[in-house]
C-alpha cells in the first residue's frame, strides 16, 4: 500500500470550454481503480477560479460572442465618426449658402437618424462594450481580488460537484478541504491538516484539496507548493505532478527528456518547455526539490498519459522526470517549517556557516552572505549555498527581519555592537541634529569618525560589510532610522536593554563589559531550535 498525492494543474484540465472533462473523468476513474489495489490516494487540484469564470459567461462556449462583440463596437465607432463628417459637412454648407432663413440638413432632421442622437451617447456605448470585452478577453486571474475571489466562490462548489458525480460513478467517496496562507503559515493548522488527510483516507475517501482563493484572493497561492505541503503534512512518501507535457524537457523541440534528477538538479535545471500552467515547469521542479529535500519522492508526468495514476505508483515504471528523495521522511516536529510553511525568502550562507550548522551551532550573523526577499522575524525561510543557489541546504525561522539582517550580514559581532550603537544614537537624537549630508540622508554630526568611536570602527573596518553598512546608515532617513531600530529591539530585548542601560551610543562608546560582549554574540540569524537541515 502507497500513499501518493497527486497534483492535477490547471493546464492539465484546460479545455475549449473551460474544463477538460475527459482528462478530469479518466483521473478520477484511474484513482479509483489505485484505491481498489489498497492505495491512498490524495488529490490537489485547481480549476475552481477557470470553472467559475466559465459559470459568469466569461469563459467557455458564450466566450464565442467575443468576435460579435468587437465587430460592434467597430461599428459604433464607425457610425460616429461618419455622424460627425456628415454634420460639419452641413454645417459647412449653410454656412456658404448664408441663407436667410436656413434649414436643417436632411441628415441631421430626420427622426431616428443616427446623426439625431448625441455623439457623446455613442461614445459612452462604444466604451461600455469595450470593458465588457476585456472581461471576455481576460482569461487569467487579475490583480483585484474579485477578479479571483468571485470565480472562485462560484467555481468551488461547482468543481466540487463534478468531482462527486464523477467520483460515484466509479465508487469513490469525496471530501473537500481548502488551504489557505493563514494554513499554512501555522503549524497547529497544518498538523490539524495532516490528521484530517491521513483520517480521510483511512476510510477510503478521496481528500480533494484546492487553494482557498475565494477567501485568500491576494495570497497568490501556487497549488504546486500547497501540494508539497499536503504530501508532507500526510506523510506521503510520493507525489505526482500531473502537467499538459509528458516530463520535463531541456530543449524546445521536446525531444531531450530530462529522466531522473537530484533535488539540487532540479533546482538548477534550465527547462525550455514546461506547462501553461500559474506555476509552469520551473514551479514544479523547484516544489519537488524542496519535496525531495523532505523525503518524498516526486515525478512530473502528463495528465494524458494511459493509466499515469499506476505507473507512478510502480517503482519500476520509467515515466516523466523522477525528483528522487534525499533521505528519510521528516518527523513530525521537523514537518512545518521543514515542508509545509510558505517561504518568505532566502537567507545565502558561505560553506563554513552550512558546515558549522551541520555541526548542531547557530547560524551567525557573519555566516551571512546575502538575503533575498521581504519578511518579518519569526518568518519562514530556506537557507542556501551563497556559491551554489541551487544547494538548498535547509530551512529555518529568522530572528531578524530582513531590512535588519541586510543590514548586520556577514559583521562580526564587534561590527555588529558599533551599527547597534550607531543606530540608537540616531534613533533617539534630538530631532535638531538631523542636518542632511549632501546628496544623502543621515546626519552629519551624529557620524563624524571624529568624534564617535564606533563610526571610526566601521569606516575603518577592514571588511567590505562593515563599510556597506556604514554607508547605508549614512543614507537612511529619520524614519527608516526609527524603523530599524525598533525592529531590532523588538527582535532583541536583552540587546537592546544592554545597550540602553549603558548609555554609551550617545557618545559613541560601543558595552565592553562580558556580559555586553556575550549578549551581542548571542544574535543570530535563524532561531537554533527552528532549524531543518536537509542531507547534504
Amino acid at each position: 500500500m502507497t500513499r501518493q498525492v497527486v497534483k492535477l494543474g490547471s493546464s492539465s484540465i484546460a479545455g475549449r470550454d473551460g474544463l477538460a472533462l475527459d482528462v478530469i473523468a479518466s483521473l478520477v476513474s484511474q484513482i479509483a481503480v489505485a484505491q481498489q489495489a489498497g492505495h491512498e490516494i490524495i488529490l490537489v487540484t485547481s480549476g475552481a477560479a477557470r470553472l467559475g469564470r466559465q459559470l459568469l459567461a466569461f469563459e467557455g462556449p458564450t466566450a464565442g460572442a467575443a468576435p460579435a462583440l468587437q465587430a460592434l463596437v467597430r461599428s459604433v465607432r464607425s457610425a460616429i465618426s461618419t455622424a460627425a463628417t456628415a454634420s460639419t459637412a452641413a454645417t459647412a454648407s449653410t454656412a456658404a449658402t448664408a441663407s436667410p432663413a436656413p434649414t436643417a440638413s436632411p441628415a441631421t432632421s430626420r427622426p431616428g437618424s443616427l446623426a439625431a442622437a448625441p455623439a457623446d451617447s455613442q461614445a459612452r456605448l462604444a466604451e461600455s462594450l469595450t470593458e465588457v470585452l476585456r472581461g471576455y478577453a481576460s482569461r487569467e486571474a487579475g490583480r483585484r481580488p474579485a477578479e479571483t475571489a468571485l470565480p472562485s466562490a462560484v467555481g468551488q462548489p461547482a468543481l466540487m460537484a463534478l468531482y462527486r458525480q464523477l467520483a460515484a460513478a466509479v465508487g469513490v467517496e469525496v471530501c473537500q478541504i481548502l488551504v489557505s496562507r493563514s494554513d499554512l503559515s501555522s503549524a497547529r493548522a497544518m498538523a490539524d491538516i495532516g490528521q484530517l488527510l491521513r483520517d480521510a483516507v483511512s476510510r477510503g475517501l478521496l481528500p480533494i484539496v484546492n487553494g482557498n482563493d475565494a477567501a485568500d484572493p491576494l495570497s497568490a497561492l501556487d497549488n504546486d507548493q500547497v501540494a508539497v505541503a499536503i504530501a508532507v503534512a500526510a506523510e506521503a512518501p510520493r507525489l505526482l505532478f500531473l502537467t499538459d507535457v509528458r516530463a520535463a524537457y531541456r530543449d524546445a523541440s521536446l525531444t531531450e527528456r530530462i529522466g531522473r534528477l537530484t533535488p539540487a538538479e532540479a533546482r538548477a535545471v534550465r527547462v525550455a518547455a514546461g506547462g501553461t500552467g500559474r506555476g509552469g515547469m520551473g514551479s514544479k521542479l523547484s516544489a519537488a526539490a524542496r519535496a525531495a529535500c523532505c523525503g518524498v519522492e516526486c515525478t512530473i508526468g502528463s495528465a494524458r498519459e494511459p493509466e499515469v495514476v499506476a505507473r507512478s505508483l510502480n517503482p519500476r515504471a520509467r515515466m516523466g522526470t523522477v525528483v528522487r528523495a534525499a533521505g528519510p521522511q521528516l518527523e513530525a516536529a521537523r514537518r512545518w517549517i521543514g515542508g509545509m510553511a510558505y517561504s518568505a525568502g532566502s537567507v545565502h550562507v558561505n560553506r563554513e556557516a552550512e558546515d558549522s550548522l551541520r555541526s548542531g551551532s547557530t547560524l551567525f550573523l557573519s555566516g551571512v552572505k546575502r538575503v533575498d526577499g521581504d519578511f518579518a522575524a519569526g518568518s519562514v525561510v530556506e537557507l542556501l549555498d551563497v556559491r551554489h543557489p541551487e544547494r538548498l541546504l535547509g530551512r529555518g525561522s529568522v530572528a531578524l527581519p530582513s531590512a535588519v539582517l541586510r543590514l548586520l550580514r556577514a559583521l562580526s559581532p564587534q561590527e555588529v555592537a558599533c551599527v547597534i550603537s550607531v543606530m540608537l544614537r540616531l534613533r533617539y537624537a534630538d530631532p535638531a541634529a538631523w542636518h542632511q549630508l549632501p546628496g544623502a540622508g543621515g546626519p552629519a554630526s551624529l557620524l563624524d569618525p571624529d568624534r564617535y568611536p564606533d563610526c571610526r570602527e566601521l569606516a575603518d573596518g577592514t571588511s567590505r560589510a562593515c563599510r556597506e553598512a556604514y554607508a547605508q546608515i549614512a543614507g537612511f532617513s529619520a524614519e527608516r532610522v526609527a524603523d530599524l531600530a525598533d525592529s531590532l529591539l523588538l527582535a532583541q530585548p536583552a540587546v537592546a536593554t544592554t545597550f540602553l542601560l549603558s548609555k554609551g551610543f550617545q557618545d559613541g562608546r560601543v558595552p565592553g563589559d562580558p556580559a555586553a560582549r556575550r549578549v551581542v554574540r548571542s544574535i543570530h540569524a535563524v532561531h537554533r531550535e527552528s532549524l531543518v537541515m536537509f542531507p547534504g
